[in-house]
């Protein structure tokens, strides 16, 4: 499976949302990493199918898409970041009425129901109604949504939003065993989602992709420019204001800070091991900073 974006760019009104995107990917997990804002969810969209660019095309396995129709749309699995539910629907009835849009044969349907609820530990909750479920129960429940027909593309849109952490583990968990015969995009701003799982991370801001590379790739740029130190806590608030802080942990009558900075910061600080969401904030607020400076 191969997904080609080539110049894709979108306006709404006067403003552009995206801004000429070409990219392509295969089968795998893709993370979209980017701030409220940057146009992932726009992005999203229009691979679902859902917005129209206002400019560029869309290649599936070299096909534009626009010729396919049916059969592209029949392609991809998605998970809006807002889940919205009939009031009286069960889990069950919930999946059928989308199998049913999916124009999937009843008993196939209810077979890859049962298969998927056990998958997603929900075997035991479909008979209740689905607004009772908890948020984590509820996006577990759009993730079998989406994969009720087998999709070739599963395309997920903030899919972690408002969980606590263990149910984000748990849905990360489900995406990578999904993951291994599908192309997989999934959208968020919580580093975490993507750092264990995806393949190549797309850094997306102000409607353009400006990076794409491993895990590996971003923490390798950013080495030497990681750094713990202890503050007072009167400090803090001042200190901040000029310098990009990924972490602090009270320690005593003092902060004990990590630093994102190409300078060694203080002349106690000390060099500490980079991960990805030190990239992040090195991409998206300390490169920003010191544009600014």
């Amino acid at each position: 499976m191969q997904l080609f974006m080539e110049n894709i760019t979108k306006k709404f009104g006067d403003k552009d949302v995206l801004k000429g995107i070409t990219l392509s990917m295969e089968n795998g997990v893709y993370g979209l990493l980017g701030p409220n804002g940057a146009g992932k969810t726009t992005m999203i969209r229009i691979l679902a199918d859902i917005l129209r660019p206002t400019q560029g095309r869309i290649l599936i396995n070299g096909q534009d898409k626009d010729t396919c129709g049916d059969e592209y749309r029949a392609k991809i699995g998605y998970l809006p970041q807002d889940m919205s539910f009939y009031s009286d629907f069960s889990g069950r009835d919930y999946l059928q009425y989308a199998a049913m849009l999916k124009g999937m044969p009843t008993a196939k349907a209810n077979e890859r129901i049962e298969a998927l609820a056990h998958n997603v530990g929900l075997s035991g909750d479909l008979r209740r109604r689905c607004v009772t479920y908890s948020g984590g129960m509820q996006r577990r429940l759009g993730i079998a949504q989406a994969l009720l027909d087998d999709p070739e593309i599963l395309i997920l849109d903030e899919p972690t939003a408002g969980l606590d952490p263990h149910e984000r583990i748990k849905f990360r968990n489900i995406i990578s065993a999904y993951s291994k015969d599908r192309l997989v995009l999934l959208s968020t701003h919580i580093v975490s989602d993507v750092d264990s799982i995806a393949r190549q991370i797309m850094m997306m801001e102000y409607g353009s992709i400006n990076r794409l590379g491993s895990a590996g790739d971003y923490i390798k740029q950013i080495e030497n420019c990681v750094w713990d130190m202890k503050i007072p806590v009167d400090r803090l608030v001042a200190f901040q204001n000029s310098a990009v802080i990924s972490n602090v942990i009270p320690s005593g009558g003092m902060m004990e800070v990590r630093v994102i900075d190409e300078k060694k910061p203080s002349g106690d600080a000390v060099p500490a091991a980079p991960n990805l969401e030190d990239a992040y904030l090195y991409i998206f607020n300390y490169l920003p900073l010191q544009a600014a400076v």
